[in-house]
């Protein structure tokens, strides 16, 4: 069930001499704060920093801009490319990264401190054996994201990468086809794109790589959806999983908004609102949760 905070009162965002708003609860989703997978990389890059030395991040660790602001306080920098970095420590973030990244690593002789998820880990040893064992390696993900350009980087020649329903309606029959996903996707959508690829491919080997955490995450905006009238999704809107929360929310008829910052949070989104639901990212702080639920409350007056 989503936790309750105490209940707080709103000021009308609407000026002088109109009703002032009512009582709202504040409920926090019941699952929030880091997932496991960006706690050990936030951990892996603090303690790299703490040791003196340069560290990279190659490209966000996490996608959160307050983690990111914590990290860059603490002197660590952000590149994009291994060609950046001259020296020092270089920290793969926890999307992970294709092997031939890995490689240029290694060649240039850089210290590599691997706070690729394990469950990222897991994904790409599996995208590696469906293309080894020579299927047509089919990838339920956003072809831009990291995490998705580094499984791409284990699928071979022969692979695809499919977001919509749409996209896989379009494959062609295939003799046989291998399907992960991004641990991010919702996992309706892989099991929707499953039930195609097997009735249009001869023989179908299928490895769940929908992330655990992700699910218990979105089951319970679900849960948050029944109780409050009006949902506040915090993390980085570059951040998959939460994007996905944000969608979630709406799908099942409640209006959400995404935010990354408290301040960010609009006195007029609360008019008629008698239960607000707060719920984050996989990789979005508890603390910036707080900050949210005090900004509801200085919204009070």
């Amino acid at each position: 069930m989503p936790i309750a905070s105490p209940e707080v009162k709103t000021a009308s965002p609407c000026g002088p001499g109109l009703p002032r708003l009512g009582f709202v609860q504040v409920l926090f989703g019941r699952e929030n704060g880091f997932c496991f997978g960006v706690k050990k990389a936030v951990e892996l890059t603090e303690a790299a920093a703490e040791s003196g030395r340069k560290v990279h991040n190659l490209g966000q660790v996490v996608h959160n801009p307050k983690i990111s602001e914590r990290l860059a306080a603490r002197g660590v920098k952000v590149v994009q490319s291994v060609d950046e970095v001259e020296g020092g420590v270089v920290v793969i973030r926890a999307h992970g990264i294709p092997p031939e990244t890995r490689a240029a690593i290694e060649a240039k002789g850089l210290e590599c401190v691997d706070a690729t998820c394990s469950l990222v880990l897991r994904a790409q040893r599996f995208t590696k054996q469906l293309a080894d064992e020579g299927y047509r390696v089919i990838i339920l993900g956003t072809a831009n994201h990291p995490e998705v350009i580094g499984l791409r980087g284990f699928a071979g020649k022969d692979h695809v990468i499919v977001e919509t329903s749409e996209e896989w309606q379009r494959l062609p029959k295939m003799k046989r086809a291998g399907v992960v996903s991004q641990s991010t996707q919702p996992p309706w959508a892989f099991r929707d794109l499953v039930a195609h690829v097997t009735a249009i491919s001869q023989e179908t080997k299928v490895f769940n790589t929908v992330c655990p955490v992700t699910i218990k995450r979105q089951e319970a905006t679900t849960e948050l959806t029944g109780e409050a009238d009006l949902i506040v999704v915090v993390g980085g809107k570059n951040s998959a999983n939460t994007r996905e929360l944000v969608n979630l929310a709406r799908m099942q008829g409640r209006t959400a908004h995404h935010i990354e910052h408290a301040a960010e949070l609009k006195a007029e989104w609360l008019a008629g609102t008698e239960r607000l639901g707060i719920i984050g990212g996989c990789s979005t702080p508890m603390d910036t949760l707080i900050e949210v639920r005090e900004r509801a409350e200085a919204l009070a007056g």
